[in-house]
This record gives C-alpha cells, sequence and structure tokens, in this order.
C-alpha cells in the first residue's frame, strides 16, 4: 500500500515549499497535536474540493478550519455579548490547543467547508510547525489525513501508506502528542453542546463556564451538524468487537470461528486478567503501561493501524467508561467498531 507522496523533514526550507503548494491550490499532508490533517487554503474551491477527493469524503461532511488566533477565529464566525465573553474564557483557558467551536458563520466561509450550513468549526491549533504554516498561508481546512472512515493518522508514515497514491506532499512533524480528534463544541444553539468529545473533557469545559455541557451521541446520518459525528468511522479492515472487563465472553461468541487468529488489546497492563485468555494468550497487546488515559488515547489508532497489518481475523478491544478522557476513547473504538 502507499504510493509516491513525498515525506518532507520539517526545515526551514520544507516550510517555504509546503506553503507555497498550498497557496498554488494543493493539499498537503501536515502534523497537528492530534492527528495528521489533509490541509489546504479555504479561499480556494478548488483546493477544497481536492480535499474530498483525496479522502473519498462525502460532501455532506463538514470540514474544520484551523485559525492561527481568536482574531483570526472571530474574522470568520458570527460572535457578540455574552457569547463572545464565554468564547474569549475558553480560549484563554484551551487554546491553542485540541478545542473546536461551532459557531455561525460569517457568508464569506465557503459552503464547500460547511456542507452548506450556517455554522462553521473551527479551532486555534497548538502544533508549532502547523502554527508556523497559519502565519504564512491563513486559515487552512484540514480534516484528518487517511481515506473516509479509516482509522486516523497519527505520524507521517500512516499518511503515506494510506493517501500515498492521493497526495503529493506529507510534512512530517514526528509523533501526534494527543493521538485523538479534536473536542467538538457546538456554541452556535441556546445549550452548549459536545458533539464529538476528545483531549479536553465536558468537565473542564463545564469548569471554564460555570454552567454544565451536554455530550451528545453519534448518529447514523447523512447531514451531521459537524465533523467527526458519524456513528460509524475510524474503523480499521479488521473485525473488531468490544469489552468493558474481559474478552473472554467476546471469545466465546466470536473467537470460535476464528482459531487462534485473535489479537486482544487491553487499556493496560493492570487492566489484564491474570489467567490470560487461553489459546490466545500470545496475541495480547495493551495502550499503556500503567493505565494513563492520555497515553491509551497517544496510541489507539497506531495500535489498531499496526493489527489491521498483521493479518488478524478478529481484533478485540477493552473499552474505558466514558469518564474524563475515557469518553473519548470510548466513543472512537465504538464508532470503529459500528462498521462490524
Amino acid at each position: 500500500m502507499g504510493g509516491g507522496a513525498r515525506i518532507l523533514e520539517a526545515t526551514p526550507e520544507s516550510i517555504r515549499e509546503v506553503v507555497d503548494i498550498l497557496l498554488a491550490g494543493e493539499v498537503v499532508a501536515l502534523p497537528t497535536e492530534t492527528v495528521y490533517g489533509l490541509a489546504a487554503v479555504i479561499n480556494d474551491g478548488g483546493a477544497l474540493r481536492k480535499i474530498f477527493q483525496a479522502k473519498g469524503r462525502p460532501s455532506y461532511d463538514p470540514l474544520i478550519i484551523h485559525a492561527l488566533d481568536l482574531s483570526g477565529l472571530l474574522d470568520l464566525v458570527e460572535v457578540g455579548g455574552v457569547l463572545l465573553d464565554k468564547l474569549r474564557r475558553l480560549c484563554d483557558a484551551f487554546c491553542p490547543g485540541p478545542l473546536t467551536f461551532v459557531l455561525r458563520k460569517r457568508k464569506a466561509v465557503s459552503d464547500i467547508i460547511t456542507a452548506g450550513k450556517k455554522t462553521v468549526a473551527i479551532r486555534i491549533p497548538s502544533h508549532p510547525i502547523f502554527r508556523e504554516i497559519l502565519r504564512r498561508t491563513g486559515p487552512l481546512a484540514a480534516p484528518s489525513a487517511n481515506p473516509f472512515g479509516y482509522v486516523s493518522p497519527t505520524c507521517a508514515e500512516h499518511v503515506r501508506i494510506s493517501m500515498g497514491e492521493k497526495i503529493s506532499h506529507i510534512l512530517d512533524g514526528g509523533p501526534c502528542e494527543i493521538g485523538v480528534e479534536s473536542t467538538i463544541l457546538d456554541l452556535s444553539g441556546r445549550r452548549f453542546t459536545i458533539l464529538r468529545p476528545g483531549a479536553i473533557t465536558a468537565e473542564m469545559v463545564s469548569e471554564v463556564l460555570g454552567e454544565g455541557v451536554e455530550l451528545l451521541r453519534p448518529v447514523a446520518s447523512t447531514d451531521p451538524a459537524a465533523p467527526g459525528m458519524l456513528r460509524q468511522h475510524y474503523s480499521p479492515h479488521t473485525k473488531l468487537r468490544l469489552f468493558r472487563r474481559s474478552a473472554e465472553e467476546v471469545l466465546l461468541n466470536f473467537g470460535k470461528d476464528f482459531g487462534k487468529n485473535v489479537a486482544i488489546v487491553y487499556l493496560s497492563r493492570n487492566h489484564m486478567p491474570l489467567s490470560g485468555e487461553g489459546k490466545w494468550a500470545k496475541n495480547i497487546f495493551w495502550l499503556s503501561e500503567g493505565g494513563d488515559w492520555n497515553e491509551v488515547a497517544r496510541n489507539i489508532f497506531a495500535l489498531l493501524r499496526r493489527l489491521d497489518g498483521m493479518q488478524f481475523d478478529l481484533i478485540c478491544c477493552q473499552v474505558p467508561e466514558k469518564i474524563g478522557v475515557g469518553a473519548a476513547i470510548n466513543d472512537r473504538l465504538s464508532r470503529a467498531a459500528a462498521k462490524f
């Protein structure tokens, strides 16, 4: 798999090259603190369509815009009064960082980006390489740099393997620090709602705002309110089943159909049963040594991709409770398994 895309080391020269490519209306895979994104300038409809074409992404699924700072964000949205005050408080607390806001858009924002909606999803990323590029290009649209519906990429090689035949340039910024996509917070309605959980948790947002926020469940829809809301997403090619405490029940129901060719993934070594898993014991993996949820989030997509390439017939993966960052991990795994 993969093909002729050039992986560029992040040097001053290659950053200049990438900026020129973007300003010429092409797409480039760039590192962010969450996952790698497939970027294009927001004022070029042809460039934006190339994102959809390269990913095989349906036009009804909106894109996220990345802006350098709050001033750049405010140039693209309609917000004022009390809401502006709350937005400033959230930005002071979490930006630059993995928090995306859904707000009423200005007319200048392309309907290609918003799938014709009156709102736009926009965030201020913290990755220093991405920010340096934003300083030179202005805001960029950048969904995850993977085929639509597949596991998100957390390093340049992931992008090359799955997108190498579709794009020409990948800027290597090293492994992603966070490893799951940004939290999406909808501020466009009367009640603030988290449309997609991430490293910025509902509890953290509520503390800053001094009010509760609702966590919306994924929907099976062809009209999502924002990016990252589809019920089925982030899926490996290998069949994926989930379990809470022990894989035994899943293996009893499905393992007999696959013999020993089953991978079992625990959240950490601390979550593994002392007895092992019988004939599958040699195929046990874990996402964290000591149960650090941020480490689990950072590793989940990379491990799913690795197992997907190992020719297993079935992956059984443990899911956490929907508390804190565990909500984001649970969300990604639940959507990944929804395909099967």
